[in-house]
């Protein structure tokens, strides 16, 4: 019986019609199914239900250690409340006779009737609880934990208290076993994991395999759950914490066999750990029905045994799993600790990693590698404590040294600036460490992320609090301190955020949703205004309220910053922002004040727009920062501009001239060596033309104008198209899909090209004669799409009515189709 016949059954007796009395094949009535049910899974709803239906079931049999609270119905109970309320919950002590009862309350022992009170499903030890949602306050006060906080049962008291555990706390809390709930973690459909650690089960381990996937059949009343596994004929009954959540498996899914499993539970049919499936059905149990390429019937699967292959893509950074033992072609060069780039992916599963100790890529299965978080640019690293001989060398650096990532090559190589040095220091990722990033003085929080399970200090301030860093420690740990706490606390880098700090000048107000702030109102209001006037080490804030005399103390966390602009800073109307006269959302203007009531800031600010006499007045929430623009730099009409407001002057949208001059409201002098007279442009009509560096990734090609290249030819002509994969003192070093090695070049020599794109139209290059891996099937009258690019821009085109594994072409034999959508420049 599960949970939601229950909740049917009241429904269904609500039905006039309801045949009660019917008996099945068994001869068994509704009647003799409940009796066989624990008493406690029958609710008062259910119970009520059935005595309207006429229905009575026996005199319920109360035993010591059952779990009780006072029927609904009760408003004065025989013997009184005795310290004990309509809604306590307390454990049986004792059964003098069959109509009394002694129940240990939270308040104490009473003396109840047992027609007075009903069992309730009962809490035990190991099980997840959390506070009901309308308890307002504990019986025994809050100490550390939130309201969303999960706790586990350590143990019940005689005197009927829980005594439940939090992450991190010393030792366990009180709590009212009427103020508590089992926490819901699973529903039907639900895939799980019998945690690998299990060794006893509460209902019998039986033939089930700890770390066995199975998926969530029912849930009973008593929160117990009810699961399918492919290797058992029925269902599998456990308590929802001897299983763990798990991430499903899906129909599609490219899957193979995990490296810890010798042998399947299904036997291999000339499959090995490098063979790759696609998930095409899954049973109600959980069975996978594997496509394996090149076999002629599907394969199925027991879920624990499998894993699911990652969705690797052409850039992705990856390393060899810890799990295998060696990769499908050996090691090579590459150890465990290396981190390379794929460059390439093959259809049959396998593909080539670039590292940058490396001239050629390193192939191996999808199978052998995994993911690993990218290092970007800007991030502080060093070298990690156990690398003596890094794989790039020392270049005169020590394992102290510390610096920023300024550039990445396509191959991995991390191009670090170092203070006091010239050149970039070139480390290998795989010897990399990313330092927190976190420094002395910072102002964090905890992360919304961790969700209902911080830190148990965390909880003891709130999540919502802020702290400040007082010291960085090597091992990634942070010492913080806050305002409202004496002394410190330890938190790992991770579990925290950076906030914006609060400056001495800064306009605040109470964030929205303030019930009080940490230390009362002491005369302020919540919709009361002020300014810093000092910040403490701790985050302690002194605020001059207006109207209030002396300074103010509060909490950052109570505080949020009240968004307030200088003289002369250029802002934009918000999209949602009203029109005012020729002025509308997306305008740009300058501000030149702020509005006052008395002696009080109002929330307003006035902004002077070009082309209108009186000033915008409005809510500073309207408004936002942009980057101003400056004399000398080059602009053209937007796009999307039809009419400037001042007129084009004998100028059009390809148009580009220089900012001459910029008045007071923002008003644009332009000038352009053809135009006859000066042409003036609001700043919201204009965009800035700036002419970009090349960069690592861009796609080049050698430009008409150089007849030779400095450093030669060799195999590349004006028609070769290739990646930027590394740059370092005016010189390039680009990928070409016909060459092993990168081809050195200057960048003066080198122009930007449109890359080609996964989803791209494209066609074979009129005038072709030969491709350069050959035609196979395809002629000049193919259109197909790319599917594929590679790292050195080798493209892999599916052409259509052409079955098999895609065309491998050159760039340079490739052009986008004509006929598609969305043609950008050329190829």
């Amino acid at each position: 019986m599960i949970r939601e016949n229950l909740e049917w059954l009241i429904d269904m007796l609500r039905n006039p019609n309801a045949a009660v009395e019917v008996r099945n094949h068994s001869g068994k009535t509704l009647r003799d199914f409940l009796e066989a049910l624990p008493r406690e899974w029958i609710s008062e709803d259910l119970m009520e239900a059935l005595i309207n239906r006429g229905l009575h079931l026996s005199r319920t049999i109360f035993e010591v250690g059952d779990w009780v609270k006072f029927r609904r119905s009760i408003t004065t109970p025989t013997y009184g409340w005795q310290g004990a309320k309509h809604k306590s919950v307390g454990f049986v002590q004792n059964v003098p006779d069959k109509d009394n009862l002694i129940v240990s309350f939270c308040s104490g022992e009473a003396r109840v009737l047992a027609n007075e009170v009903i069992k309730v499903i009962p809490l035990d030890r190991g099980q997840h609880v959390m506070l009901k949602p309308d308890v307002k306050e504990p019986r025994f006060g809050w100490r550390g934990q939130s309201r969303d906080s999960i706790g586990t049962v350590l143990c019940v008291d005689d005197d009927g208290i829980l005594r439940v555990g939090f992450p991190g706390a010393s030792r366990g809390w009180k709590a009212d076993p009427a103020e508590m709930e089992r926490v819901e973690e699973f529903k039907v459909g639900d895939w799980v994991r019998i945690r690998p650690t299990l060794t006893t089960a509460k209902h019998g381990l039986g033939s089930v395999t700890p770390g066995s996937i199975g998926i969530v059949y029912c849930i009973r009343p008593d929160s117990s759950l009810l699961l399918e596994l492919c290797y058992l004929p029925n269902p599998w009954h456990c308590e929802p914490e001897e299983v763990e959540p798990v991430s499903p498996f899906r129909i599609g899914d490219r899957v193979c066999v995990k490296r810890s499993v010798a042998e399947p539970r299904y036997a291999w049919g000339g499959e090995t750990h490098h063979s790759v499936g696609r998930i095409s059905e899954i049973e109600n149990d959980g069975l996978l029905i594997i496509e394996i390429p090149d076999r002629p019937i599907p394969w199925q699967a027991d879920p624990s045994d499998m894993e699911k292959v990652e969705a690797f893509k052409v850039g992705d950074w990856v390393r060899v799993k810890a799990s295998v033992p060696s990769p499908k072609y050996g090691w090579e060069d590459i150890t465990r600790n290396s981190i390379g780039i794929i460059h390439s992916l093959e259809e049959d599963g396998d593909m080539g990693v670039a590292f940058c100790f490396r001239s050629k890529p390193f192939s191996c299965s999808v199978t052998d590698v995994e993911k690993v978080p990218p290092f970007e640019v800007g991030q502080e690293i060093h070298m990690m404590p156990s690398v003596t001989q890094p794989r790039l060398g020392w270049s005169n650096e020590t394992a102290a040294t510390v610096g920023k990532i300024a550039r990445i090559d396509m191959d991995g190589a991390l191009n670090v600036r170092v203070t006091g040095r010239q050149s970039l220091w070139r480390v290998s990722p795989g010897d990399a460490e990313r330092l927190s990033g976190f420094e002395v003085g910072d102002w964090v929080r905890s992360k919304p992320s961790l969700g209902t399970r911080p830190s148990y200090d965390w909880n003891s301030i709130g999540k919502e609090s802020v702290a400040i860093v007082h010291s960085v420690q090597e091992t990634g740990y942070l010492e913080l301190a806050c305002c409202f706490r004496k002394g410190k606390w330890i938190t790992h880098y991770t579990d925290v955020e950076k906030v914006p700090c609060f400056k001495v000048g800064q306009y605040v107000r109470f964030r929205s949703g303030l019930v009080e702030p940490r230390w009362g109102w002491r005369g302020a209001q919540p919709n009361s205004r002020g300014i810093i006037t000092s910040v403490h080490a701790d985050g302690e804030v002194r605020v001059a309220f207006f109207g209030l005399s002396g300074l103010w103390k509060g909490d950052p966390a109570d505080l949020e910053i009240e968004q307030m602009f200088e003289v002369g800073e250029w802002v934009r109307l918000i999209d949602n922002a009203s029109n005012w006269k020729s002025i509308g959302p997306g305008s740009v203007g300058v501000v030149q004040g702020i509005g006052y009531e008395g002696d009080e800031w109002n929330g307003t600010t006035y902004v002077g727009f070009c082309g209108e006499q009186e000033r915008w007045v409005g809510p500073t929430s309207h408004l936002q920062r942009v980057e101003r623009l400056m004399v000398g730099q080059k602009v053209s009409v937007n796009l999307s501009v039809k009419h400037p407001r001042f007129g084009w002057s004998g100028h059009n949208h390809a148009s580009v001239g220089t900012i001459s001059a910029i008045d007071a409201d923002g008003k644009l002098r332009i000038y352009t060596p053809a135009g006859s007279k000066a042409w003036m442009l609001d700043p919201s009509e204009v965009d800035l033309v700036e002419e970009e560096e090349l960069r690592i990734g861009d796609w080049v090609r050698v430009k008409a104008s150089v007849s030779t290249p400095i450093h030669q030819w060799g195999e590349v002509r004006h028609s070769s198209l290739g990646v930027v994969h590394r740059m370092e003192d005016g010189e390039l070093w680009v990928a070409f899909c016909f060459l092993d090695r990168l081809w050195l070049c200057k960048a003066l020599e080198m122009e930007r090209v449109r890359p080609f794109k996964v989803g791209d139209k494209v066609r074979i290059r009129e005038g072709l004669v030969t491709p350069r891996w050959g035609w196979g099937m395809e002629t000049h009258a193919s259109k197909g799409q790319v599917v594929g690019v590679d790292a050195n821009g080798k493209l892999r085109i599916k052409f259509r009515w052409r079955e098999g594994r895609p065309w491998i072409g050159d760039p340079a034999d490739i052009a986008l189709d004509e006929s598609s959508v969305g043609i950008m420049g050329n190829s």
